[in-house]
């Protein structure tokens, strides 16, 4: 297994300070060591509907690293090596999923 890796870790902070805010029925919990999830509720699961983590990769050599549920299930995960990159992805994860459920995505998102 491989060590952490603090040297290409994004800041917790700085990662917390630029990802969006929660559009619509997401929700955004900030939790400690900068992890961040957006959930968005489902009426029909005990699971979310979807949910977005971000969290700093500490034990890659990646920047951050991003994972995704659909329901109950892991739909994949991703490493990039910026802030900025991951901003993006997250940007086009919680438009996707509001186009999906015919949520019209604020123009700020």
């Amino acid at each position: 297994m491989s060590t952490a890796n603090l040297e290409t870790a994004a800041d917790p902070e700085m990662l917390a300070e630029q990802l969006p805010a929660a559009p619509g029925e997401w929700t955004r919990t900030d939790e400690s060591g900068g992890v961040i999830e957006y959930r968005l509720p489902s009426n029909e699961s005990p699971c979310t509907a979807a949910k977005v983590a971000v969290r700093p990769d500490i034990l890659g050599d990646a920047a951050v690293r991003l994972v995704r549920k659909r329901g109950c299930s892991n739909a994949g995960s991703d490493r990039y090596d910026s802030v900025d990159a991951v901003v993006r992805a997250v940007t086009r994860e919680l438009r996707h999923v509001l186009d999906v459920e015919g949520e019209t995505p604020p123009a700020e998102l």
